[in-house]
C-alpha cells in the first residue's frame, strides 16, 4: 500500500515527465528558473575531446542533420492569447519536424549593403577554393543595384526596398533575405553579413564550424541600463515582458529551424513594428538590435549560443563601433581578433556591469569569430594580400597540424 509520501513522489514524476515535453513558450521555463537561459545553458558539444580552438571541427561528422536539443517546459502561468498560442504550436511543430535528408548542406552568406560591395574580390577568394555546392550568395541593395565585379556575385541580388538604419524596415530586409535563401532546401544555416564584412578564416573552418552544432549564434543578453530595457514600452504586453526584453547585436548566423521562425512569424513582430522605434519619444528602440533576440530568447533560447560571430570594435565608447584605416591593417591585428576566445557584455546602466564568458564547447574554448567589420573599401587591396597570402594559409596549416593530432 502506498504511503502519502509514495503518492506524492509518483505526482511528481507524473508532472515532471509531462513538463518535459509540454512546448507552450520558453517565457516559463524562465520564470521558474528565475534567470536569463540563454547565458545559463551551456553549448551543447559535436566536438571529441581534446579539440583545439586552432582546429577545424571535425571534417568527418556528418554536418547535414545535427542533433536537436530540446529544452523542458513548465506549464503556462497565465491563459495566451489565440495569436500567441497560434505561434508556439508553429514554433514547436518547426523546433520538432524531423530534417529531410538534403543533397549537400549548404550556408546562405546573406549580405545586407546599401549598393556596391567593396570586398568582392576578398569573399571571391574565400569561395572559390573548390568549395561549389556548399555554399549560396544573396545580396539586399538597399538603394541600388552597381553591377558586380566578380562572376560569383552577378545575378545574386534580390529583390530589395529601401532600408532606414534604426527602423524597422532593417528587419524587413533581414527577413527578406532569409525567406529567398529558405526557398533552396538545401541551405541549412544563414549568416548575416554588411558590405564592410571580412572573413577571417578559411571556407572550410566557418564551413564546419557552423554547421558543426544545433547553436544559433545571435547575441542576446539582459540589459537593466537605458540601451536595453530602458527602451522596452508596456504596449508590448503581454506577450513580450520586460523580464523577456533582451538586447544584441544585429549580425547573426542561424540555423534552418531559427531562420523559419523569423520568417514565419507575425505576433512578436507587429509588436515590433508597431511599438520599437527611433526617437526620445519612442525611448529610442531601434528594432534591429532588439526583435530577434527577444523573439528567439521566448521561442527557444536553450539553442543560442549567446555571442555573435561577427568581431566589431566598441572600445572608442560610440554610437557606431570604430572604423577601420589602412593603417590598421596588420596581420597582428587580424590575428589578434582570431585569438579572442571570450565574449562581453556590459550594461548601459550607471553600475556598468561588464560579464565576460569563454565560447565554449564540450568545456574547451575556441574562438569567437569568423567574421569582422567594420572596413573601409580603401582597405580592400591590402586585406586581399594580407588574408590570402598570410592570415589564411597559416590558419589552415595550424588545423592541419592540430586536426593531426586526433583520430575522428
Amino acid at each position: 500500500m502506498l504511503t502519502s509520501a509514495g503518492i506524492m513522489s509518483l505526482l511528481f514524476l507524473f508532472f515532471l515527465s509531462w513538463a518535459t515535453i509540454a512546448n507552450l513558450g520558453d517565457r516559463v521555463y524562465n520564470d521558474y528558473l528565475k534567470g536569463d537561459l540563454c547565458q545559463m545553458l551551456p553549448s551543447p558539444s559535436p566536438h571529441p575531446k581534446g579539440y583545439s580552438s586552432h582546429s577545424a571541427p571535425p571534417s568527418k561528422q556528418n554536418t547535414s542533420f545535427p542533433n536537436h536539443v530540446p529544452i523542458p517546459i513548465l506549464p503556462p502561468i497565465r491563459n495566451y492569447t489565440d495569436a500567441e498560442l497560434s505561434t508556439f504550436v508553429l514554433a514547436k511543430d518547426i523546433l520538432s519536424r524531423a530534417k529531410d535528408p538534403v543533397g549537400n548542406a549548404k550556408v546562405a552568406f546573406m549580405f545586407l549593403t546599401g549598393g556596391p560591395l567593396p570586398f568582392e574580390k576578398i569573399w571571391e577568394e574565400f569561395f572559390k577554393q573548390g568549395h561549389e555546392g556548399k555554399y549560396l550568395i544573396y545580396v539586399h541593395s538597399s538603394r541600388e543595384q552597381p553591377a558586380r565585379n566578380t562572376s560569383m556575385f552577378q545575378g545574386r541580388d534580390i529583390r530589395p526596398q529601401k532600408v532606414f538604419w534604426g527602423r524597422i524596415e532593417m528587419v524587413d530586409a533581414e527577413r527578406r533575405l532569409l525567406a529567398n535563401a529558405l526557398l533552396d532546401l538545401d541551405n541549412q544555416y544563414f549568416a548575416l553579413l554588411s558590405d564592410s564584412c571580412i572573413p577571417l578564416y578559411p571556407f572550410d573552418y566557418v564551413y564546419e564550424y557552423l554547421l558543426g552544432g544545433n547553436m544559433s549564434y545571435v547575441d542576446c543578453f539582459e540589459d537593466p541600463g537605458p540601451h536595453g530595457q530602458g527602451r522596452y514600452m508596456d504596449q508590448m504586453m503581454p506577450e513580450v515582458r520586460r523580464s523577456d526584453w533582451r538586447k544584441g547585436a544585429q549580425w547573426f548566423a542561424v540555423t534552418r529551424y531559427h531562420a523559419l521562425m523569423i520568417v514565419a512569424d507575425h505576433l512578436y513582430y507587429s509588436k515590433f513594428k508597431l511599438n520599437c522605434k527611433p526617437g526620445p519619444e519612442n525611448r529610442n528602440c531601434y528594432p534591429d538590435e532588439h526583435y530577434i533576440s527577444t523573439f528567439l530568447h521566448i521561442m527557444n533560447p536553450a539553442n543560442l549560443a549567446n555571442w555573435t560571430v561577427t568581431y566589431v570594435d566598441w572600445s572608442e565608447r560610440r554610437w557606431h563601433p570604430k572604423t577601420y584605416t589602412k593603417n590598421d591593417i596588420t596581420f597582428e591585428r587580424l590575428q589578434l581578433i582570431q585569438n579572442i576566445k571570450e565574449h562581453v557584455h556590459e550594461t548601459s546602466d550607471s553600475l556598468g556591469i561588464r560579464t565576460v564568458k569563454p565560447c565554449l564547447w564540450g568545456g574547451q574554448q575556441r574562438p569567437c569569430f569568423l567574421f569582422a567589420r567594420k572596413f573601409l573599401p580603401d582597405t580592400a587591396g591590402d586585406l586581399l594580400q594580407l588574408l590570402s597570402n598570410v592570415t589564411w594559409p597559416l590558419s589552415r596549416h595550424q588545423q592541419e597540424r592540430s586536426s593531426a593530432t586526433f583520430r575522428f
